[in-house]
C-alpha cells in the first residue's frame, strides 16, 4: 500500500460480530464511499497499530485520518461525520469529557463478546465494497 496514512482507514476487531456489524452499518449509511476497512490482526491493521505505538491487547475501534489516528469514542464520533443524515448529529457529543466518553466506551467494549459473539469477519461478496476491504 503506497499511500497507507493518505487514506481514510477505519479498524476493527475481526473476531466481534458487533464490529462486524458495524462495519456494514457504515457501508449501508455512509454518505459516499468514503473509508477504507481493516482489523485489527491483518497485515495492514498491525502495521498501523506499530506505527503508532498501539499496544497489541488494544480493544477497541480505530480510525486513520490525515495521517492521525484516533480511537474508541473519538473514533466512532469522527467516522459519524461521514454518514448519512442524522448519524452526523452523532458528532454533537464531543462536548463530553473524551475521559468520560471512553469510559463508556470501554464499559460496553468489555461486554461485546458476552452480548454478541465472536466469528471472523465477513467481508462482502460485491466486487467493488470488496476493494475497500484491505489486508
Amino acid at each position: 500500500m503506497d499511500d497507507l496514512y493518505g487514506k481514510i482507514i477505519v479498524i476493527y476487531d475481526g473476531e466481534c460480530n458487533f464490529c462486524d456489524a458495524t462495519v456494514h452499518f457504515i457501508l449501508r449509511r455512509e454518505s459516499f464511499p468514503f473509508c477504507y476497512f481493516t482489523h485489527l490482526t491483518s497485515k495492514t491493521g498491525k502495521k498501523i497499530a506499530a506505527d503508532f505505538g498501539i499496544p497489541e491487547d488494544y480493544d477497541g475501534l480505530l480510525y486513520l485520518e490525515d495521517g492521525r489516528l484516533f480511537g474508541k469514542s473519538e473514533a466512532v464520533l469522527r467516522l459519524s461525520r461521514y454518514l448519512r443524515f442524522p448519524y452526523p448529529l452523532i458528532s454533537f457529543f464531543f462536548f463530553i469529557p473524551a475521559k468520560l466518553r471512553d469510559w463508556v466506551y470501554d464499559l460496553f467494549a468489555k461486554r461485546r463478546y458476552k452480548w454478541f459473539g465472536k466469528k471472523e469477519c465477513e467481508i462482502p461478496e460485491d466486487e467493488i465494497l470488496k476493494k475497500r476491504f484491505l489486508e
